[in-house]
């Protein structure tokens, strides 16, 4: 069974007191940031207060609006990963690879990455990272967050600093230096997803501060702090899943909502909630289906057109550009 962005499970005292004290620093009043939200500074210092995804994210919007143009999603975003929150995040730290890193950081994405949910894809020369819902204009912030997240964490596991591309689906900011002061140069503007990439020859390699014993032990906490928190998996990754395993097939929004047991009418109900609806999410899919094919597996446009079943290149054309704001050739550039 999959939770929804209104199930409170997230410790409002974790990643929320990076926030607070950040805001803090820049002489932004706690009841700014909070506002709306329904947390309050007490819940954060009680240590037992659970708040929400949705709640979260109120909170990261209001960041967003105090802080325009400042750095505060690099920073934030650099000592989410690296500050030991939980046992999930503790199994990330003393991973004896960073590919190992990566599995926890997808299989624990709800406690560690509450704020975007990550995704996988390798290639024969690289390892991509890229989120669900990071295609919203409204989300870049979320995307700074988690790009300088993971910089930071890879540059505390490897004690040295490595070599990652970063592409953004939205053009050049008007505060680029914070992009080259906390994400370096390698970077590309303008393209069909959010993405950020590393050879794939460094993820095996072993870990200096590496320990199996604490990572076992910290792996298999959080295990169980997972399962009984009923956090294994988001309602829009279930969908997300469900698109991708049947991708090939037209899919409907009735037999979709037959196969998660509810109505059509409830699962637009669900989608609304969750601020988004069933073509964008099937577009998404799509889209990331295309990606996928290009990058991994070499296609060209006719042999994706034909895997997405689409009646010609032409259209797919269309539907691309429909899907990422972009043109093919953007994504094979």
């Amino acid at each position: 069974m999959s939770f929804e962005c209104d199930y409170s499970y997230i410790p409002a005292h974790h990643q929320l007191s990076i926030l607070i004290d950040l805001a803090a620093s820049h002489e932004v009043e706690h009841h700014v940031l909070l506002s709306g939200s329904s947390i309050f500074l007490e819940d954060i210092f009680s240590g037992q207060k659970l708040i929400s995804q949705q709640q979260l994210q109120q909170v990261l919007k209001n960041a967003e609006q105090c802080f325009r143009n400042q750095d505060i999603s690099f920073l934030f975003g650099q000592r989410s990963l690296t500050t030991p929150f939980n046992d999930a995040i503790k199994s990330m730290l003393y991973a004896s690879t960073f590919d190992e890193a990566l599995s926890r950081y997808l299989e624990f994405s709800a406690s560690v990455s509450p704020w975007l949910c990550p995704r996988l894809m390798y290639s024969q020369s690289h390892i991509h990272i890229y989120w669900l819902d990071e295609n919203k204009l409204e989300n870049r912030f979320l995307i700074e967050i988690a790009m300088s997240a993971i910089q930071a964490f890879s540059r505390q596991l490897y004690q040295t600093k490595l070599a990652w591309k970063f592409e953004f689906n939205f053009s050049e900011p008007d505060y680029i230096e914070q992009y080259w002061t906390h994400l370096g140069s390698a970077l590309e503007f303008n393209r069909p997803i959010n993405m950020m990439s590393l050879p794939r020859d460094l993820v095996h390699e072993k870990l200096p501060n590496a320990s199996s014993t604490l990572a076992a032990i910290s792996y298999q906490h959080a295990l169980k702090e997972m399962t009984a928190q009923n956090i294994q998996q988001s309602f829009l990754l279930s969908l997300h899943q469900y698109f991708m395993q049947n991708i090939q097939n037209n899919i409907q929004l009735e037999q979709t909502a037959d196969y998660f047991q509810m109505s059509s009418a409830t699962l637009k109900r669900k989608l609304k909630k969750h601020q988004t609806h069933f073509q964008a999410q099937l577009d998404q899919s799509r889209l990331h289906t295309a990606i996928i094919l290009y990058r991994v597996h070499g296609f060209k446009t006719e042999q994706i057109s034909l895997y997405l079943q689409i009646n010609d290149a032409t259209n797919f054309r269309r539907a691309f550009k429909r899907w990422s704001g972009l043109t093919v050739q953007a994504a094979q550039s």
